[in-house]
């Protein structure tokens, strides 16, 4: 881990320079006391309480090692859930394997499936909560910066000149990067464990503090700077980057003022309201900008299925409140601001010539409006001095300009509609596709003890996509809940080797009823504003991977058959076809942000799911004969690995399999019979249920009667007629009486003609 380290003897001088000297600090003192406290009493309750509703609150909620700050999501959901709670302590109890490389991959599979499970049960994740219990219970790899990734990984980028891909790796790096210099340690002595975990921070900080000081570096700042490599910056196409930045009430203040509310997340409206409070003069049309120019101009916030939540960026930029948090997006992504401060760093210029420069680096601003609002950024930020109707850099603004380590470039003139945008030509081979190997290796470790995919129909998904040289299109089809979003969606993240659960090369899009055309995937002109295009995030995945052509890109459709695919999925297929150019639209002012077209990418997976009921749509040859289709029509019940963290007694274990595997034997001939989604919610209701004080026998039979039963309709013929008597078998075998009576009275109403559960 040091052997990036230029002088380890620098390193070493932190035990006297900082720990010795932070001793004599009574805020330091108190702080290694409340953490060597906190981490005392979870080891007290380590591993009998593990299950204790009480004990893991204060886990997650105790602020001895970091202070939750404003943070507000609850967890109360997933520490009431027993099933949660059973799976988190036999995560813990499973001791971590010795080797150093197999420790951090099975803390990092724990810290992502924590993530997911708490974000499913608490409507959002609580990322410093969870990291804080993972430095509590693993004190040798964590440290205390739970609560800004960024200043973890510009940590571990001074001590090791490496870039970090996941929290946890970058952790484990640190706490090595300090442990392997500093004397040795009893792990028993929890106040040198305390300060051991909050010695990052203290040096991180040192760091920081010294960036902006001209006092001579001790040890630990000197070590820091010695083995910082400079990060080179590389600016997009000039042609893909942002046009400008949109001006914003109230400037930088506004924005630092938003974010802070972003930290655990906001809802759509919550989001709107939010930015009204700040503006309350703005209209409809100016909040959704002012939105838009937080989340895609300074890209601080991603959009989720219920609302926004702060990137990695955002949570940096909330934690420093410091502008250089913006300076790689913005020097990068967003024209013009590399041609200002080079031309400044020439020399004081005059407001009105800065802005006819502007207009030749766009010549699609034809008013002074967007140079206006680009300069007054400049100077919100602390770039630029304004005096005498002259601009200047600051020390700042040198700073930034000193980044920008190539020659500028304009967007040409554009006299009319002109030739498909200049992006990496896709040459046959340019793809550097994982082997299966590679991939069912990667499905497997990221899915263990969580699904159980078919391996024959993993072969045929990776076959069925990637057989033909352009058209990678795959359908997955059969019953709901039969595990079709989550094969698509781990065997994407496996391909793609993305370890975050927001990758940048995968794009989930849930299809909507009464999607008629394609503008839902690849934007449209928007009829309220000249010159500006609503792009979508499929279309955002496109140019994404149209400009990445070696790396594999994959969209999600779910859903995708509640509406007509031949409808909005046309141009598409088409273009995967034919090998055409996506047409985008055909403005030619160079301000658009979007192409008017984009080669369709040769690296682009694309997989369908569909439920096949009377809400949907079936699919046109149009469709089939591009697609590769698979179904899912049978599920192994046994082979669930729900059935292992399931918290009920082992008689009601057997009798609930039994039950589950003769319902789905006797419903699939009439394809009425249920997916993996039912046994998680029958298991999951019986686990619960058995935690209730007054618990009842009939549990099994109540929660097949709200869960299976439902799904029975049909007509008078034999088979459903047969399936109906194989079901009440079924049941009045397992003495299931409440549903036996029910499926009683659903024959005799058969005898009418038809019968169904709702009647």
């Amino acid at each position: 881990m040091t052997d990036n380290v230029e002088s380890p003897s620098s390193l070493q001088s932190l035990s006297s320079e900082v720990l010795s000297g932070e001793a004599a600090s009574p805020n330091a003192i108190s702080w290694y006391r409340a953490t060597e406290n906190f981490l005392r009493m979870v080891q007290d309750n380590i591993p009998e309480n593990l299950e204790n509703a009480e004990f893991l609150d204060r886990l997650f909620n105790d602020e001895s090692i970091s202070s939750t700050g404003q943070g507000r999501i609850k967890l109360h959901a997933a520490l009431s859930d027993a099933a949660f709670r059973a799976w988190f302590a036999g995560q813990v109890r499973d001791p971590l394997p010795e080797d150093l490389n197999a420790a951090t991959v099975a803390l990092q599979e724990f810290h992502d499936e924590l993530a997911s499970r708490l974000r499913v049960l608490c409507g959002k994740t609580p990322w410093l909560k969870l990291r804080r219990a993972l430095c509590a219970l693993y004190p040798s790899r964590f440290t205390s910066i739970v609560n800004n990734e960024d200043a973890l990984f510009d940590l571990y980028n001074r001590l090791t000149g490496a870039r970090a891909s996941h929290f946890v790796s970058a952790s484990i790096a640190v706490r090595g990067a300090v442990d392997a210099v500093l004397p040795a340690y009893d792990a028993k002595d929890l106040y040198e464990v305390a300060r051991r975990i909050n010695l990052p921070w203290i040096l991180l900080q040192r760091a920081i503090e010294k960036s902006n000081s001209s006092a001579p570096p001790n040890a630990a700042e000197a070590l820091l700077q010695q083995t910082t490599r400079p990060e080179v910056l590389v600016p997009v196409q000039v042609t893909l980057r942002r046009k400008g930045l949109t001006g914003m009430g109230g400037g930088f203040a506004a924005l630092l003022d938003i974010i802070d509310d972003l930290k655990d997340g906001l809802t759509r409206i919550e989001f709107e309201a939010r930015v009204r409070e700040a503006n309350p003069r703005l209209g409809d049309a100016a909040v959704g900008t002012t939105i838009n120019v937080i989340a895609r101009e300074f890209d601080l916030c991603v959009r989720e299925s219920d609302g926004y939540r702060l990137n990695a960026r955002g949570e940096a930029l909330r934690e420093s409140r410091d502008p250089d948090v913006l300076a790689d997006h913005l020097l990068t992504k967003v024209l013009g601001l590399d041609n200002v401060l080079k031309l400044l760093e020439e020399g004081a210029q005059d407001s009105q010539a800065l802005i006819s420069f502007l207009k030749e680096v766009n010549p699609g601003w034809t008013t002074n409006f967007a140079p206006t609002s680009q300069l007054g950024w400049l100077r919100e930020l602390g770039l630029v001095n304004y005096q005498d109707r002259r601009y200047s850099l600051t020390e700042r603004g040198h700073r930034w300009a000193k980044m920008v380590t190539w020659i500028p470039e304009k967007l040409p003139s554009v006299a009319g509609p002109g030739p498909v945008e200049d992006f990496p030509e896709q040459a046959p081979g340019a793809l550097s596709l994982p082997s299966f190997t590679e991939v069912k290796n990667r499905l497997r470790r990221t899915t263990e003890g969580q699904y159980a995919f078919n391996a024959k129909l993993v072969v045929q998904l990776h076959t069925g996509l990637w057989f033909h040289p352009t058209r990678h299109l795959a359908v997955l089809t059969g019953i709901s809940g039969s595990g079709k979003t989550q094969l698509a969606l781990q065997y994407a993240r496996a391909l793609t080797d993305s370890a975050e659960l927001d990758s940048p090369f995968i794009e989930v899009i849930p299809v909507q009823p009464g999607w008629h055309d394609p503008s839902p995937l690849l934007g449209y002109v928007n009829p309220l504003q000249d010159a500006s295009y609503r792009s979508a995030p499929f279309l955002e995945l496109v140019l994404r991977a149209a400009a990445d052509p070696s790396r594999v890109y994959v969209a999600i459709l779910d859903e995708m058959n509640l509406s007509h695919p031949e409808q909005y999925f046309a141009p598409i297929l088409s273009a995967m076809e034919s090998r055409v150019a996506l047409k985008l639209h055909q403005m030619v002012d160079p301000s658009v942000s979007v192409p008017r077209m984009v080669p369709y990418p040769s690296n682009l997976a694309i997989i369908g799911t569909l439920n096949m009921d009377e809400t949907t749509h079936g699919l046109s040859d149009k469709v089939l004969d591009r697609a590769f289709t698979l179904e899912f029509w049978n599920i192994d019940i046994d082979s669930h690995p729900a059935w292992a963290n399931a918290l009920i007694a082992e008689d009601l274990k057997i009798q609930a399999k039994a039950v589950l595997n003769g319902l789905e034997a006797a419903l699939s001939p009439c394809r009425l019979h249920f997916g993996l989604r039912t046994v998680d919610d029958v298991l999951g209701y019986l686990s619960f249920h058995a935690q209730m004080p007054d618990a009842v026998p009939s549990a099994l039979d109540d929660v097949v009667y709200a869960k299976v039963l439902p799904k029975l309709r049909g007509e008078a013929v034999p088979r459903f007629q047969q399936a109906l008597k194989a079901v009440l078998d079924v049941l009045e075998t397992h003495r299931l009486t409440r549903c036996s009576e029910k499926v009683k009275a659903m024959q005799e109403d058969l005898k009418s003609g038809s019968a169904r559960f709702w009647r």
